[in-house]
């Protein structure tokens, strides 16, 4: 998925602290990975949900994890924060 084509969706960033606190999404909902697995309660099962983390190496596993959970409609920002910055 391409950052042209977050809109309507929910938006998880997996990112380390230190990372969000630099800059993120505005409506990004702050998950590190390592967090994932305890705060999936945060995830809406019931929308799209995209996530990301810096490049994409990170949210591709959060993305395969929600799916492993029970979360049926996830999708990984292709480039990451740093594709949704140069846009």
């Amino acid at each position: 998925m391409s950052p042209a084509d977050l809109e309507g969706r929910v938006v998880i960033d997996v990112r380390h602290d230190g990372e969000w606190n630099e800059g993120h999404l505005p409506s990004a909902i702050h998950i590190p990975l390592g967090h994932l697995a305890e705060r999936i309660a945060e995830v809406p099962d019931d929308k799209p949900v995209v996530v990301h983390c810096q490049g994409g190496g990170r949210s591709s596993i959060a993305a395969s994890l929600l799916q492993k959970m029970g979360r049926k409609n996830v999708a990984n920002l292709a480039g990451g924060y740093k594709a949704w910055v140069a846009q």
